[in-house]
């Protein structure tokens, strides 16, 4: 079974990836749909290691989506 999840908006957000191994952090700032910024951060949770990252919104800095490895 596969669940899929479509978001229409489109936000200005900053995205905090974590490391907990090695307590590396990054951060930088994205546009786009939460779909688009969510496959972009899978990407670079995968590609340098990262344990979990955060999407908080530029404009109100409310937490918007964690993703996490498992």
């Amino acid at each position: 079974m596969a669940i899929n999840i479509r978001h229409t908006y489109t936000s200005h957000v900053t995205v905090s990836f974590y490391s907990e191994s090695d307590g590396f952090s990054l951060r930088y700032d994205d546009c786009g749909s939460m779909d688009d910024i969510a496959e972009r951060i899978c990407e670079v949770l995968v590609k340098h290691n990262f344990d979990y990252a955060d999407v908080c919104s530029s404009e109100t800095g409310e937490l918007l989506m964690v993703i996490e490895r498992t």
